[in-house]
């Protein structure tokens, strides 16, 4: 290998690792994205049967709450930031007993 294939070969291995670690950096600031709302509003975080919960609201009224299922803390908080941002469907009038 003559001294110029040694300097490409080092600079594409360079150009990958500077990659590598912008996908990290990106994964981290999504990471902490994700973590953001659940820092804001300090919802309750429980286990509930075999899976983790997080819930936010009223005690004993899953109607007025909003709540995250998971196997891991991580995977509830993702349903839980789900939920906070989805539309509720409203009941009209006519169709309320």
């Amino acid at each position: 290998m003559n001294n110029e294939e040694i300097i490409k070969t080092e600079s594409s291995q360079r150009q990958w690792n500077e990659e590598l670690l912008h996908r990290e950096k990106m994964n981290m600031v999504v990471e902490a994205e994700d973590y953001n709302l659940f820092t804001l509003l300090k919802p309750k975080i429980y286990m509930d049967g075999n899976q983790w919960c997080i819930h936010w609201g009223e005690e004993g009224n899953p109607m007025e709450a909003i709540q995250g299922f998971g196997d891991t803390p991580y995977l509830a908080i993702l349903d839980f930031n789900k939920s906070f941002h989805s539309k509720i469907e409203r009941k009209s009038k006519q169709e309320q007993p």
